[in-house]
């Protein structure tokens, strides 16, 4: 007890700034500077760092998924702290030796201890390329072509949202990717397209001492696994280490973040496994392309694109054969009017929307600046709030066809604010 009153005393003095609270499960943190207001989340806390910043203002940094940062001088702000070192068994003796010290530095006070989230076997599977293992009762082999719509029904799986909203498949039972053995297996489920194969797969990887050993662990394993062609070295820094492998289009990568000026050591490994492969089949667009009618046309001599993520949008597909004569590739514009249709594309790719759900275009220029500055020509739809950038490139490329577009889809060209790429 008198040690805890040592401690008290040590508090910075709190003043009229802000003001520090606990409501239920929350810890609540108001001031007129709305970046510093928060909410967290006391039963989703991971740990806890004594901040001192450049300017010497120190803070109660805590993150509960997100980034939260309590300053030491708000009202309330010993209170909250004894609660919370009281319930979390806080190392008071780094938050106090170092709270008013200079210069810039940051510690520890407490960590939230995870369980063993990964086992490394000692077997020798060869499947990287092909996919991974559900350890259910009778094992599930999921391809890595598989869809989205495929794994949305699948026994072995449920749905949960993540701390930041998104929509997050999880597996009932381990998952056996290679040689590791994983126990919390996620996937990112938040694409627009089912009918693709998943994107995105990714782990926590937490060993026994909740260190950078797993990054270290499943490095060497890896390394064990894939030829030196398919290892990819990112970097190993004080900051942050990393590593990539890869199997036929398949990438799955390490991250160990450590302690830094604007890092904090997470305590796991991030392992991810992106799908990078490309699947042409979903580029074909035969219906249209055996009716299409190019009826006018606008070309745009200038390098612009159009965006090819056709794995997110399933309004991507691949440019029409012999769209202009002599099969030249320049971007185009085209009406269709036999199908009523407007259409553009790049070298590439092109997207074709039904005449009657635009209601006018809007040609974006955006000055350089700290950045390189760019245009952007937007679909404006009648039924939508939303603009749609439908081709993109340098500042005021698409100025000099202004009149061109207009009397070509029929359609008003509005010209937005310009404003500078900062």
């Amino acid at each position: 007890m008198f040690g805890k009153y040592l401690n008290k005393r040590k508090f910075p003095k709190e003043e009229n700034l802000g003001e520090i609270y606990i409501a239920e499960n929350k810890i609540i943190c108001r001031s007129n500077d709305a970046f510093k207001n928060c909410e967290i989340n006391i039963d989703a806390m991971q740990y806890a760092y004594m901040v001192v910043n450049a300017e010497g203002e120190s803070s109660l940094f805590i993150c509960d998924h997100h980034q939260n940062w309590l300053p030491t001088n708000f009202k309330g702000f010993s209170k909250v702290y004894n609660t919370l070192s009281k319930k979390f068994n806080f190392n008071d003796t780094a938050f106090f030796k170092n709270i008013n010290k200079n210069p810039q530095q940051k510690h520890l006070v407490w960590r939230k201890l995870h369980n063993t989230t990964f086992k490394i076997l000692d077997e020798n599977y060869n499947d990287y390329a092909l996919g991974f293992e559900i350890q259910s009762q009778e094992k599930t082999f999921i391809n890595w072509d598989r869809a989205y719509q495929y794994l949305e029904q699948h026994p072995h799986v449920y749905f949960n949202e993540s701390p930041y909203g998104q929509k997050i498949l999880n597996f009932k039972y381990p998952v056996r990717l290679g040689n590791i053995i994983l126990t919390d297996f996620k996937a990112y489920f938040d694409n627009a397209r089912t009918d693709v194969p998943v994107l995105h797969f990714y782990t926590h990887a937490f060993n026994v001492s909740n260190s950078d050993k797993s990054y270290y662990a499943l490095k060497e394993r890896f390394q064990k696994d894939f030829s030196e062609e398919n290892q990819y070295f990112g970097y190993e820094r004080d900051d942050q280490n990393s590593f990539s492998f890869k199997a036929k289009g398949i990438v799955i990568s390490i991250v160990y973040t450590y302690d830094s000026t604007y890092l904090f050591d997470g305590a796991y490994t991030s392992l991810s496994v992106k799908n990078e492969r490309d699947y042409p089949e979903l580029l074909a667009n035969s219906d249209y392309e055996n009716i299409i009618e190019v009826s006018e046309y606008v070309v745009i001599d200038a390098s612009v694109k159009t965006s090819s993520d056709y794995k997110r949008n399933r309004q991507i597909k691949r440019r029409p054969a012999n769209l202009l004569p002599n099969n030249n590739d320049a971007a185009t514009i085209w009406v269709d009017h036999k199908n009523s249709k407007i259409g553009f594309a790049d070298k590439c790719y092109s997207q074709v929307y039904n005449t009657c759900d635009i209601s006018s275009l809007t040609i974006q220029n955006v000055l350089p600046a700290k950045g390189g500055g760019a245009s952007y020509l937007e679909l404006n739809f009648k039924n939508d709030d939303r603009s749609y950038v439908i081709l993109y490139g340098s500042c005021h490329n698409f100025d000099v066809y202004k009149e061109k577009i207009s009397k070509l889809t029929g359609l008003e060209i509005i010209t937005a604010p310009e404003y500078y790429d900062c």
